[in-house]
């Protein structure tokens, strides 16, 4: 089995074998996926509509501030239960699917640029259901080692989200996606292990927010001190998990 690749420890360009885009049509659930695209699009109007969604967490990989906006619903393992609540559809269809191990929205906006940037690991493949798409598509693409790709609403583009990437919306139109990982079938049990890595990640790159510099530090040097905190997270998640949903039962 191919060795697991994270960013976490290794701040060279992925060079792995992969082609950038999947296509993954006649997986299970993503068929019937598809064929609810206003399904889901209907339920994130309705929450947009009433609450304002977050900036994405990670500022520096944007031109302009507050112009990529999320709403997460699973992070990584983590179920976001206190908004899942709004999109009891969205997470019926999905549950069809096997290995979804993050779920969001994420909503660009007129102008935005998403800088070139790796993802997390080559564990995962990117699928991006297109729910609002600009009128001039042209002007609003996604490119996977200098591929593009456009949007279509309805249409899911799947995509090796470790290689170099990057985003950009130049209509005057918002775009918004819903964004799902699926695990790869080879990774399956390495699934705890793989989401507290990228957790792990995540904290790192708050932490870059404030301190930039740590971003050219050689990722290597992390795992002795990061590597425990993994361990913890990969047992956290599941305790966390219960505990969440216990509470809302209760309450």
């Amino acid at each position: 089995m191919k060795k697991c690749w994270f960013s976490l420890y290794d701040n060279n360009e992925y060079k792995g074998k992969e082609e950038p885009y999947y296509e993954i049509s006649e997986w299970k659930g993503i068929k019937e996926l598809k064929e609810k695209t206003e399904v889901i699009y209907k339920e994130c109007l309705d929450f947009i509509s009433r609450h304002e969604m977050e900036s994405h967490f990670n500022v520096t990989m944007v031109e302009k501030p507050m112009s990529w906006k999320v709403r997460s619903l699973r992070v990584w393992g983590v179920e976001m239960y206190a908004y899942q609540k709004f999109f009891p559809e969205t997470m019926r269809y999905l549950s069809d699917i096997d290995n979804v191990v993050n779920i969001g929205f994420n909503l660009l906006c007129p102008g935005a640029i998403i800088k070139a940037h790796q993802g997390d690991t080559n564990a995962i493949l990117r699928c991006h259901l297109g729910l609002e798409v600009p009128k001039e598509k042209e002007k609003c693409y996604l490119s996977v080692k200098e591929e593009k790709k456009y949007w279509e609403k309805g249409e899911i583009i799947a995509f090796m989200d470790a290689y170099t990437h990057y985003a950009v919306n130049e209509s005057s139109e918002r775009r918004i996606i819903l964004l799902f990982d699926l695990l790869n079938p080879r990774y399956v049990n390495k699934k705890n292990l793989i989401c507290a890595t990228v957790l792990t990640s995540f904290y790192m790159q708050q932490m870059g927010n404030y301190f930039p510099f740590l971003y050219s530090v050689p990722r290597r040097f992390f795992r002795l001190f990061l590597f425990p905190m993994v361990k913890f997270i990969q047992w956290v998640i599941p305790v966390r998990n219960w505990m969440k949903k216990s509470e809302i039962y209760y309450y």
